[in-house]
């Protein structure tokens, strides 16, 4: 066994920058961003960002670094951050800077079971929440946590911009036949490893930042510890900032 397929055999579900780095080396050249018309051999990377602003920001410096540019999408109704909070503005503004695409991260676990109106309305909602926030525009969504009967929407585009989630970039089944789809989701590689599936002439792949670190960490408990411990000190750093009296009591949450 050569050293590279040793190397990936440690790496593999670490969740480590190493490993998303030898990921990267092994399909950056078959790299497309969602557009309109796709190559017959493609792979496109995308993001959703669920919990962590911070580490969407590091991991796009990462791919900078690998002179890889992908999708970052955010969520405008997330309870777990405010990307339009000056902190994390600047970072989704750097991360834009970078050369990727931010697109919108669409909320839609209220919408009534087969409302298709109402999922309309929410997303022209969510569009303007997005651009008023943010100062620009977006040409390309995914859906966050989509139920079945939003998937079997299967236009490639939506209310006038690019679904992720559509014909021409997904392929609603369990079993692929042209285009495979792979994700992090769970902290797991659920549909398979993406360096197993490179035979497939069309792929797509889901990462979600908030499940990588510089060191990783495979146990799914641990994984749920760090990020949930930096949630906390960035939110002791924001008690120590918007309060005076705070700091009498910083001490005791290091």
């Amino acid at each position: 066994m050569n050293s590279a397929a040793i190397n990936l055999e440690e790496l593999k579900n670490s969740f480590s920058y190493n490993e998303y780095r030898l990921l990267l080396s092994k399909i950056k050249l078959r790299l497309v961003s969602f557009k309109k018309k796709l190559p017959d051999n493609f792979i496109i990377l995308r993001h959703d960002v669920e919990f962590s602003v911070n580490r969407a920001l590091d991991l796009a410096i990462l791919e900078a670094k690998e002179s890889v540019q992908s999708t970052f999408f955010f969520q405008v109704k997330s309870p777990a951050y405010n990307p339009f909070s000056n902190t994390n503005l600047k970072k989704i503004m750097h991360l834009k800077s970078l050369g990727h695409k931010v697109g919108l991260h669409f909320y839609v676990s209220h919408i009534v079971q087969n409302d298709k109106e109402g999922l309309v309305k929410e997303f022209e909602k969510q569009k303007s929440l997005f651009e008023d926030g943010f100062g620009f525009g977006f040409d390309v969504f995914s859906f966050h946590r989509p139920p079945k009967w939003v998937l079997e929407i299967r236009d490639d585009i939506f209310c006038g911009a690019i679904n992720a989630y559509g014909s021409s970039f997904f392929e609603f089944s369990d079993n692929p036949l042209q285009i495979k789809y792979i994700a992090d989701s769970k902290h797991r590689w659920g549909y398979g490893h993406p360096i197993d599936a490179l035979a497939f002439s069309k792929i797509q792949i889901l990462i979600h930042p908030d499940e990588w670190t510089e060191k990783g960490e495979k146990d799914v408990g641990l994984f749920f510890n760090e990020l949930i411990e930096e949630h906390q000190k960035e939110f002791i750093e924001t008690l120590d900032s918007e309060t005076k009296h705070f700091s009498d009591f910083k001490e005791l949450y290091r």
